[in-house]
């Protein structure tokens, strides 16, 4: 027969981390809206980044360091943005796992990493060189500032022949998908292609577009597109990393508050099939005190 005492620790313990992730729960919820509202916020601008980008990379331009395609490549970078705590679910297992898979396509280039985010560092030093990492970096816009001047020089230099983001795409609160996005060298295809991209809302609804195709704006140049282009580039590289950053911050607070609330129900049931058990075993106890009480008096009176 069970011990009722070990039986009730078991429910206190089950209660307590019960109020543990629900209060968890709770603090994700009200941070994914403010995370979702700063990914979304950052649109606009990145929108028309990649438009007037787009305008400027004529085919013609080859002159441009961060534009150059490398002859033979051998080396790529990877900026792995995870987390710095766990309790979010499979999001950074996917993350590692989709990124292992790309990788092996890529068997003969050396790897280097840049991390933001703690749960990524062990990955980047298994499977490659770890360049630097970010993820004590609290300010966002020195973080991004210093990772873009770490791979355009890296870049410009010949030490990598591709630079690559990998984070966890934001669909919606209960869908986050892992994803690498090639960052260097840039081109214009992939401009095009992020240009006509649709995003989602906080509910997996598609958000309004903010440009089409009829409404972009005609620009004028001065004094020349390629001088402008040099100077508009690493802007662009910017709000490439920050974009990314955001969309994982996202993912992440939406990842732990549905991983928390499973967590919860979890405890709910398991505290209730403990009481249960706990009742069940403290009846028993008593029932088996009154028949030994009973069968005590049988035999005094005999």
């Amino acid at each position: 027969m069970a011990d009722p005492r070990l039986i009730k620790k078991r429910v206190s313990s089950v209660k307590n981390i019960g109020k543990i992730t629900k209060a968890l729960e709770m603090v994700s919820a009200s941070k994914v809206q403010k995370a979702q509202n700063a990914a979304i916020n950052a649109k606009p601008y990145a929108r028309v980044i990649y438009e007037l980008v787009s305008s400027l990379a004529k085919d013609k331009i080859v002159e441009i360091p961060l534009m150059r395609i490398p002859e033979e490549p051998r080396t790529d970078l990877y900026i792995i943005v995870s987390t710095n705590r766990g309790l979010a679910g499979s999001l950074n297992t996917n993350l590692f796992n989709f990124l292992a898979a790309y990788l092996v396509q890529r068997k003969t280039f050396k790897h280097y990493f840049v991390t933001i985010g703690k749960k990524g560092r062990s990955f980047a030093v298994s499977n490659g060189e770890l360049t630097a990492d970010f993820s004590d970096q609290k300010d966002i816009a020195g973080l991004v500032s210093a990772v873009v001047k770490l791979i355009t020089d890296g870049f410009v230099s010949g030490s990598y022949d591709a630079v690559y983001i990998v984070y966890s795409e934001f669909i919606n609160a209960l869908r986050q998908e892992p994803k690498v996005k090639h960052i260097l060298p840039i081109s214009k295809l992939e401009l095009e292609e992020e240009i006509k991209k649709e995003h989602f809302g906080i509910l997996g609804e598609p958000v309004e577009k903010l440009a089409s195709e009829n409404t972009r704006a005609n620009y004028s140049f001065e004094p020349d597109p390629v001088t402008v282009l040099v100077s508009l580039l690493p802007f662009y590289i910017e709000i490439q990393i920050a974009e990314s950053i955001y969309e994982s911050e996202a993912s992440e607070h939406s990842a732990r508050m549905v991983a928390m609330k499973n967590a919860t129900d979890n405890a709910s049931e398991l505290f209730d099939s403990l009481s249960l058990e706990y009742n069940k075993a403290r009846q028993a106890l008593i029932t088996t005190e009154i028949s030994d009480i009973t069968t005590a008096q049988t035999t005094i009176k005999d």
